[in-house]
Parts: structure tokens; C-alpha cells; sequence
């Protein structure tokens, strides 16, 4: 078999899935057989790379491909994915071995309008906190970037009054740029006040790639400190582990690398006693995330990313069900999503 083309089949100028320069790309081989996958980003910056490297290729060498380029084009990678799991007739989950057939979900709120939502009240977050809760979701995470992080400690406090121990609740800094990165004195203090309140653990506390503070943090606090997303080189998720820098890694399935490269992560955090949980994705963009975690022994859960609350996930994946040959995109119950078993990534296109 070999890789016949590459194009772009769905732009989503339109926003149908809330990604202005997203679009689904796909793979052709010469046995008929299409791969179809989501790119986060514009294609367009690197579909000439791609077609140059792999058009007559073989779409199974993918460890042979991630030296000429596949590293960096996850979306590429996913698609060959989708086209070896289509020609055994099996979801990729099970061609990586297999480990669970569905996934306790967390929600990863953000509400219209400020990107710190300092507008919204505490109160209103407990609030739909409690209706995600009766809806059947046990946890949530909410961003930290208030000007003044205690206001998010009393945010975190507001929905444990709420919900208790029924769910949890996480926090992410992640907030890499100037001006917003803390120093380990408000990391320290932020941290101990979140474990007084019972959030579930701090994401990102200082900027991308710091090795060293972030192990100094996670050596004197209880709260689990958390990282990795913009991360997809091995010896970075390396360091990491040495020095003891995140009890959790959290690789993302588009910056970090593709399928292939995300499971040699998780097996990093595996031999080091530590869980892999991805950084999620919502929409078609989660469907290469939610095959390589149910493959993993040390992810134990799945980020939907973003939800808009008040609306719920299966009201964000609305559109993509208008647009596929065997909806639901996704099905959730009590909480957890099941992985879908469908050939490849486990959706199909409607014709056109």
C-alpha cells in the first residue's frame, strides 16, 4: 500500500467547531482506502512538507515517516492512523493494545467574554458546578488567571462547599507569557491555599519547559503539580521525570507528536510510577486523544476542552453529528465517555 495524496476535504472558516483556521485533512492510498483526521491548526502551513515526504510512501512505516517531518504534522500522523485501523477493521485503541473501553471525563470550563474570568462570581461557577454534577459529571477544572490567584482559591472553595467529595475540581495556571508567570513564592502560597480548599491539582504553575522550579514545587506540597502539554520531545518528558518536576505528564495528541509519540510518553511515565493524562481536545479534535488513551494503563481520565458553559459537551459536538455517516460523534454516560469502536478513529464522513 502507498500514500497516493494529501488534501484538505473540510475547512472550518465557518466555525463550526469554534476553530477559525481548523480543518479535517486526508490521506489516500492506492488501495482505496482514505485516512481522515482533525488538524488543530491551518493545514495549509504544512500540507506541501507533507505531500513532498510521504506521497508514495508506505502508510504503516510511521516510525520511519516521524524523521522526515510526521512529528509536527499530528493530523497527518492521526490520518495513517485512521487508514491502518480501517484496513484491519479495528479502532486504533486495540491496535495499541487495548486497556479500557471508556474513560471518566473532566470538564474544562471557560466562560464567555474575559479571558481571566474575573467576571464571573464564585457563586456561578458552584452553580453550574452543581448542574454539571446532576448531569452526571464528577469533575472539572477551571483556569487560574484571575489578576489576583486568591480570587481563584475562592472560586475552587466555592464549588467544594457545593459539590463536597461528589466532585472534583482542578485548577490550570497555564498562563505562559510575560508578565503572567509566577514566581515560586505565589506558586508556593497558591498551591497550600489549594490544598486547604481540596482542589485536585495545579497545572502549568510556572512557564513551559521549567524543569527545575516545578520540582521544587511538587517536592513540598501535596497538591499535585501538572504539565507537559506544549512538550513533545522525549528528552524534554525526561527531564521532567528525573527531577521529579509533574506527578502527572500531560502530553497533548497534536503538539505532542502524534499517536506514536505520545505512547512512548506515557511509557516514560509509566516506568516512573507516574500518569499519563492527555491535554484534551474537544469536537473531531478529540478523537486521536480518546484511541491513544484507551490504550494507556496510566491515564485514568480524559479532558473535554473547552466546554462553554452552560452548554454541555454533547451540545458542542451537535454540528460535527450533522457532518457524519454514523452519529453520535461521542456517547457519554454516567460521566464517562466511551471510547468509540468504529474502524481507525472511529468516525466517518458523510458523502460530500
Amino acid at each position: 500500500m502507498k500514500i497516493t495524496h494529501i488534501d484538505i476535504i473540510r475547512d472550518f472558516d465557518d466555525g463550526i467547531l469554534g476553530h477559525a483556521a481548523s480543518a479535517l485533512v486526508r490521506v489516500g492510498t492506492d488501495s482505496g482506502i482514505e485516512g481522515c483526521a482533525f488538524s488543530r491548526n491551518d493545514p495549509r502551513t504544512f500540507i506541501d512538507s507533507a505531500q513532498q515526504a510521504l506521497i508514495g510512501k508506505d502508510p504503516h512505516a510511521i516510525e520511519a515517516h516521524i524523521g522526515n517531518g510526521l512529528l509536527h504534522w499530528a493530523s497527518i500522523e492521526h490520518a495513517l492512523w485512521d487508514i491502518i485501523g480501517k484496513e484491519a477493521g479495528l479502532p486504533i485503541h486495540k491496535l495499541l493494545g487495548g486497556f479500557r473501553e471508556r474513560l471518566p471525563v473532566y470538564l474544562t470550563c471557560v466562560w464567555p467574554g474575559d479571558a481571566d474570568q474575573s467576571h464571573i462570581p464564585p457563586q456561578v461557577v458552584a452553580e453550574q458546578a452543581v448542574a454539571y454534577l446532576e448531569q452526571g459529571f464528577r469533575a472539572m477544572k477551571i483556569r487560574s488567571w484571575r489578576p489576583d490567584p486568591m480570587d481563584d482559591v475562592a472560586v475552587v472553595k466555592a464549588v467544594k462547599d457545593a459539590v463536597g467529595d461528589r466532585m472534583d475540581i482542578m485548577v490550570d495556571r497555564t498562563a505562559d507569557g510575560p508578565g503572567w508567570i509566577w514566581d515560586f513564592g505565589t506558586a508556593y502560597r497558591v498551591a497550600r491555599a489549594l490544598e486547604d480548599v481540596g482542589a485536585g491539582w495545579v497545572e502549568e504553575p510556572f512557564g513551559r519547559g521549567e524543569v527545575h522550579e516545578s520540582a521544587r514545587l511538587n517536592e513540598v506540597v501535596d497538591i499535585p503539580i501538572t504539565g507537559g502539554e506544549g512538550d513533545y520531545e522525549l528528552e524534554m518528558f525526561r527531564e521532567y521525570l528525573k527531577y521529579g518536576s509533574f506527578e502527572i505528564l500531560q502530553p497533548d495528541a497534536f503538539t505532542g507528536g502524534g499517536i506514536l509519540n505520545i505512547k512512548k510518553i506515557a511509557a516514560l511515565a509509566e516506568a516512573h510510577g507516574k500518569r499519563c493524562i492527555l491535554h484534551g481536545s474537544n469536537g473531531f479534535g478529540l478523537a486521536a486523544g480518546l484511541q491513544i488513551s484507551a490504550a494507556l494503563p496510566n491515564c485514568d481520565r480524559m479532558e473535554i476542552c473547552v466546554v462553554t458553559p452552560p452548554l454541555t459537551p454533547q451540545e458542542h459536538w451537535e454540528p460535527a453529528n450533522q457532518i457524519i455517516a454514523n452519529p453520535p460523534l461521542y456517547t457519554i454516560c454516567d460521566g464517562c465517555i466511551e471510547i468509540p469502536q468504529s474502524p481507525g478513529l472511529g468516525f466517518d464522513l458523510l458523502p460530500g
